[in-house]
């Protein structure tokens, strides 16, 4: 143990200082500092608004959060995905004369930390938003934090190490929690429609004792309402339950025999874990480990294209091959934008009596938080013959992003119309801020391109991606500030045609620009 302790701290005093010696580190501490301060602040404001601000309020937050991560972290677990394995584990660890058990344990220390910092984001929180008394939170803390990762070990060690339990229980017991999952998802989607988003609304129906009867993660939520809340009866008999599980989990995790059986798997785990790190250095929406084999269509077309034009010919089919054409995750993602800022913020939005503003700051944070996507143009990028064509660079890197530009403006409609209808916004708003969305997500394309050019191979590619979303923010407040003050000194309808008109200018030039950088890109 004492051998795997010392590899883990040589490996994080290692990788600190190759970080530190990286010109990249300090912007992106700096990036990443404002922002957290800047997610925190708004949590803050949006606890607020929806007066969940109680001790109440906490109990609400936290039984909405264990119902899913408990739930999740088992199915990680039964599929043998929620421990991070990497390739070294593989060709050292493994080998070497461990314990397998003693390696699965110390293997998911990431987990620890993050079940750590996710507790004390709640001290935090419970203790400056929700207005909860000190001791109680760190009670919290200390009990809920140590008994939850005891809890995680066992699970961890039992469906990893348990070959006794045949496969198919354990895609039988994953097919049912992922429909209790998606079940009671429907049932609060439904419920709050029906009855709003109030803390009476939610207490109603968090406070049913139901939830709270539910095998271990109902007896866990038991544990959060006795030390937040007052003691009852069926409090203290879900603490009793949860710690009698606590207890027999953990000895029969103690005396379960273990030789390693999970290595092979682990092994291509770390492999697919490897494959997963590039594709998301790449800028691809990778939503998990290990995904499943794509299956492409069958279509009969033929495209005659010169020039440039074929590489756009070219993506068009790649498109049509694909199972759901255009769509992609990224799209399922603006779906889930929608449905939540749909009704999380339509009231706050709606007292204002100017919704189409709060749509379009939106937007624009969606625009800036998502820029990491790049999807076919990085791949564009990547490939010799994009700048063997005999043609125009303008030309070539037109036709190597229109189909991202069609399918921003396709992410677009499905993000701002449900917002726009649930938040009574008019239809012209609506239609401007699509199109200001799909400029956006242009700029975006190009202004990486520039980055590229600008900052090469030096500060990697989080720098460039630092460097970009540095330079969209400030050319984005500028189009802001110019807008707002020809509304205020003109009218507030011309917010809109300004900031789209902005935008496009901007657009336009910065495509020009990057244009001209382009065929110098294949030296970097």
């Amino acid at each position: 143990m004492k051998a795997l302790i010392y590899l883990t701290k040589r490996s994080f005093i290692n990788n600190l200082k190759k970080a530190l010696h990286k010109p990249v580190t300090s912007l992106l501490m700096i990036f990443l500092t404002a922002y957290v301060v800047f997610v925190v602040f708004g949590l803050g404001i949006l606890v607020q608004d929806l007066h969940f601000n109680s001790v109440k309020g906490l109990v609400i937050v936290v039984t909405l959060w264990t119902l899913y991560t408990f739930l999740a972290n088992f199915l990680s677990y039964a599929s043998r995905k929620g421990v991070i394995f990497r390739q070294g584990h593989a060709h050292f660890v493994f080998t070497a004369p461990i314990s397998p058990k003693l390696v699965l344990i110390h293997s998911a220390w990431m987990n620890y930390i993050t079940s750590a910092v996710f507790y004390l984001v709640f001290l935090i929180l419970g203790i400056t938003a929700f207005g909860v008394a000190p001791w109680k939170m760190i009670l919290f803390f200390l009990v809920c934090g140590v008994l939850e990762i005891v809890l995680e070990c066992c699970i961890m060690v039992w469906l990893y190490t348990n070959e006794r339990l045949p496969e198919k229980v354990l895609k039988l017991l994953g097919w049912g929690i992922k429909g209790f999952l998606a079940a009671i998802t429907v049932v609060i989607f439904l419920y709050f429609r029906r009855e709003g988003i109030s803390l009476a609304s939610a207490s109603a129906f968090f406070d049913w004792p139901v939830l709270q009867m539910i095998p271990v993660v109902g007896w866990n939520i038991c544990v959060y309402r006795l030390i937040l809340l007052e003691p009852t009866a069926l409090n203290l008999t879900g603490m009793v339950l949860y710690l009698a599980v606590v207890s027999v989990m953990s000895v029969i995790a103690f005396r379960m025999k273990c030789d390693g059986g999970y290595y092979e798997e682990a092994a291509k785990f770390a492999d697919d874990y490897a494959e997963m790190k590039r594709k998301k250095s790449n800028g691809e929406i990778v939503t998990g480990i290990r995904e499943k084999r794509r299956t492409f269509r069958k279509v009969n077309s033929t495209y005659r294209a010169q020039g440039a034009k074929a590489i756009f010919s070219r993506q068009l089919l790649e498109y049509k091959k694909e199972k759901y054409f255009i769509f992609s995750k990224m799209t399922l993602l603006c779906l889930g934008f929608a449905v939540i800022f749909s009704y999380t913020m339509r009231e706050s939005a709606m007292e204002t009596g100017v919704p189409q503003f709060f749509l379009l700051g939106i937007i624009a944070y969606i625009c800036l938080v998502m820029s990491g996507y790049t999807g076919k143009w990085e791949k564009e990028l990547q490939n010799p013959y994009l700048f063997l064509i005999p043609d125009k660079a303008y030309k070539k890197l037109w036709y190597a992003t229109v189909m991202e530009h069609v399918k921003a403006l396709m992410d677009g409609i499905v993000m701002c119309v449900p917002i726009g209808i649930a938040w009574d916004v008019h239809p012209v708003y609506i239609v401007q801020t699509i199109l200001i969305y799909t400029v956006l997500q242009a700029n975006r394309l190009y202004m990486r391109v520039l980055a590229q050019c600008l900052v090469g191979n030096l500060l990697g590619k989080t720098g460039q991606s630092i460097v970009r979303a540095l330079m969209q923010m400030f050319i984005l407040g500028i189009g802001i500030m110019l807008a707002v003050l020809i509304g205020i000194i003109v009218d507030l309808n011309m917010v809109f045609p300004v900031m789209l008109l902005y935008t496009l200018v901007v657009t336009v030039f910065t495509g020009l620009i990057a244009s001209v950088r382009f065929d110098t890109m294949e030296q970097i």
